[in-house]
């Protein structure tokens, strides 16, 4: 999708603080630029969880984007690094009952 539409350059700098940038979280530029900078939010993953950008409905799939551009130095990384989780299920009590003693 970004070859095809490509993000100008220095867009970040147009926003004012105002502007949403998680519209599930209405989490404003100004606190994605307040949590980078006093908080050292650095990534995506971190800025979620000082201003919950990214953790609304749409899971930061609308505004990951956004926030880690505004967050992260080099974006491209923030991004991948946000994606990589590990996978979970449940476990039975069991199963854990049986594992060896360490």
């Amino acid at each position: 999708m970004h070859r095809a539409h490509p993000v100008p350059e220095g867009w970040q700098d147009r926003v004012d603080e105002d502007t949403l940038v998680c519209r599930c979280e209405e989490v404003p530029a100004g606190a994605l630029r307040r949590g980078n900078a006093e908080l050292v939010a650095e990534d995506l993953r971190a800025q979620k969880g000082v201003t919950r950008a990214g953790m609304g409905w749409c899971q930061g799939r609308v505004c990951g984007f956004a926030v880690a551009c505004m967050s992260a130095s080099d974006p491209a990384d923030s991004l991948r690094t946000s994606a990589k989780r590990p996978v979970a299920q449940p476990v039975p009590l069991a199963a854990l009952r049986d594992l060896p003693e360490v």
